[in-house]
Parts: C-alpha cells; structure tokens; sequence
C-alpha cells in the first residue's frame, strides 16, 4: 500500500471465463453465505457484548468517583473543623507560654 497521501494501488482485474464463474454451484456459493452471515452475526454480537462490558465499567467507575469526591469533601470539612479548633485554642496557649519565658 502507498505511503501517506498516496492512493491505494488497485489490483488488476482478470477476465473470467464463463465456465470458471459457473464452476461454483449454488449449494457451494449458499454455504458460502451461509458461513460469511454467521461469522458476521457472531463478530457483531461479540462488539455489542464489548460495548456493554465498557459501558458497564464507566458507570461503575462514575459512581466509585461520586463516593471519592464526597469522601473528599468530608474529609475538607473535617479538616477545616480541626484548623478552627486549633486557632480558638492556639491563642489560649500562648499566655502560658509567655509566663514561662
């Protein structure tokens, strides 16, 4: 095949005799079909299974998420609970400090 931005090459087209395109009997062409539709039933079923199995990861990876940011956002409330509690008590602590210097 060409390289970027050049065209496919194409395949030289061989003239069929007509005995060699009738030599294919219909029963041969049928399980020929038969067989193509099978396997393109199966390829697609398969890309539909796939395609549930990823949608089902992304919905369970969007609600592992949801609980992380809320467990997140708990975790900043507390934080900011205990920062609050140390300023209110930090200024009671110094007086002490200073009476022992």
């Amino acid at each position: 095949m060409g390289g970027r931005g050049e065209p496919r090459k194409r395949k030289a087209l061989t003239p069929v005799s007509e005995s060699e395109s009738l030599s294919e009997a219909p029963e041969d062409y049928a399980l020929k079909r038969h067989r193509n539709n099978a396997a393109v039933c199966k390829t697609r079923q398969k890309k539909r299974q796939e395609e549930n199995e990823t949608n089902s990861r992304v919905n369970q990876l969007r609600e592992e998420n949801e609980v992380l940011e809320r467990k997140v956002e708990a975790m900043k409330s507390e934080l900011k609970l205990l920062k609050e509690m140390i300023v209110a008590v930090a200024p009671a602590a110094k007086p002490e400090e200073e009476k022992k210097k």
